[in-house]
């Protein structure tokens, strides 16, 4: 591999971290996913794996970018709560805070167990995003 091959990798995988810096809610999804990977108190494989498929399905990062997004989110968000991450999301449209909701089950589902902090995590998050218990059980469904 040439040094131009190896710049032009580093530069790919620094794209996706500028990426995710450069736009606020998407910082505040991944820090609420991120969160609710954390919920139950340790990080399973499945949650983790979950994680990087919906990062790249639903937000176009490479899977082997997702440790270097996660290291980004560790120092951006360490002061960042919850709430706050939830607060970026109150003017957006419905649809997408419903996305959320469904990724946020989708990784709590993921270990096939769902944890009382997780479903505090969802129940909290949906109220600050003023969504209905329709909305919660729509997204626990996996519908959006």
């Amino acid at each position: 591999m040439s040094i131009i091959d190896n710049i032009r990798d580093w530069l790919d995988q620094d794209k996706s971290v500028r990426m995710v810096a450069g736009d606020i809610q998407l910082t505040s999804e991944l820090l609420l996913l991120v969160r609710m990977m954390l919920a139950d108190g340790e990080l399973k494989a499945e949650e983790l794996d979950n994680f990087k498929r919906i990062c790249n399905r639903a937000f176009g990062i490479p899977h082997e970018d997702v440790p270097d997004v996660i290291n980004y989110l560790k120092e951006f968000g360490y002061e960042t709560t919850p709430q706050d991450a939830a607060n970026m999301f109150q003017n957006l449209d419905i649809e997408r805070k419903r996305a959320l909701l469904v990724h946020m089950f989708s990784i709590a589902k993921s270990d096939n167990d769902l944890d009382a902090n997780e479903i505090e995590l969802i129940r909290k998050t949906a109220d600050i995003l003023g969504l209905t218990a329709e909305d919660i059980l729509a997204a626990g469904r996996g519908e959006s």
